[in-house]
């Protein structure tokens, strides 16, 4: 654990925030020599093609001025690795990187998921991935009866090497959406199927070994039942202390970057932001979250 665990909260929150005032080009130097590593989240909202798929409840073709503006805000936060979700298809997903990322990202990842709707989650990484897993075969009880796929837009989880050598994991999901009871029980079994994948599987150890971050659509906010059944692990939220912390264009806080206790002494401190600057609000109804983490 780095230091700003064992701070007062009142000191904590000063050091967050002063964090946050730090000069971008300080962050931008960093990156540069290699020295640290940008890892987000980004909801793209409705990722869908101009083909009707008749298996799936698929939404009318995403605009290009949604395409244009979604291009700018993932150029602009520049992430090393970016988990995205709601795009409809992994041929979508290249089009966009190719056609208006204009090839930023060298690996475009995404496996299709049991989404009726066909919203998927993917990876865009300028980093070599390895250990690619998906868990959309992964089944639960069913309310009435049977089973049904725990995770209906998937659990995605891959691997790669830092430059020393050492193991890093991400996980990125989507939990299932709405504001019901039965909603949030989903969630919250979902999560504990993430908690207890991140033990059993050996992504973090019982001392907290391991380099892994949990990122995604949660759609909890922090504290909710859902968020806690993940401390388990433990995670660690940067931003918890975040001033104006809402990811959503509700002002509610849904989308995260989780990190173990191993990644969270490589996180730099002041680095997690929420990005809301123009042209964000005509990209999605979410905004990207990144956070710096040390090499």
């Amino acid at each position: 654990m780095n230091a700003r665990f064992i701070l007062p909260p009142a000191w904590a929150l000063v050091v967050a925030l002063l964090g946050c005032a730090a000069p971008s080009e300080f962050r931008d130097e960093m990156r540069a020599d290699r020295s640290t590593i940008r890892v987000g989240t980004y909801n793209m909202k409705d990722l869908f093609d101009e083909v009707d798929d008749p298996t799936k409840n698929d939404g009318p073709p995403t605009p290009p001025e949604q395409f244009e503006a979604l291009a700018e805000v993932i150029k602009t936060i520049d992430c090393d690795i970016l988990a995205v979700q709601e795009v409809e298809n992994l041929s979508l997903l290249e089009e966009f990187n190719r056609e208006y990322l204009g090839g930023l990202y060298s690996r475009v990842i995404l496996i299709e998921g049991n989404d009726p709707r066909g919203i998927d989650v993917g990876v865009l990484s300028k980093i070599p991935l390895m250990d690619v897993r998906s868990h959309r075969e992964m089944e639960s009880p069913a309310p009435g009866g049977g089973e049904q796929a725990e995770f209906s837009r998937d659990l995605l989880v891959l691997s790669w090497l830092g430059p020393d050598g050492v193991k890093w994991t991400l996980m990125t999901t989507h939990l299932k959406a709405g504001r019901t009871a039965a909603d949030c029980v989903r969630r919250t079994t979902q999560a504990e199927a993430i908690a207890k994948i991140c033990r059993g599987e050996g992504y973090v150890s019982q001392w907290g070994r391991g380099m892994l971050i949990l990122t995604g659509d949660l759609n909890a906010e922090p504290g909710a039942p859902e968020i806690r059944a993940l401390n388990r692990v433990p995670f660690s939220d940067p931003a918890r202390d975040y001033p104006w912390r809402g990811t959503h264009a509700s002002g509610m806080a849904l989308d995260y970057v989780l990190l173990s206790p191993e990644a969270d002494a490589r996180y730099v401190v002041g680095s997690v932001t929420v990005y809301r600057n123009p042209p964000v609000s005509r990209a999605s109804d979410h905004f990207p979250v990144y956070v710096d983490l040390r090499y």
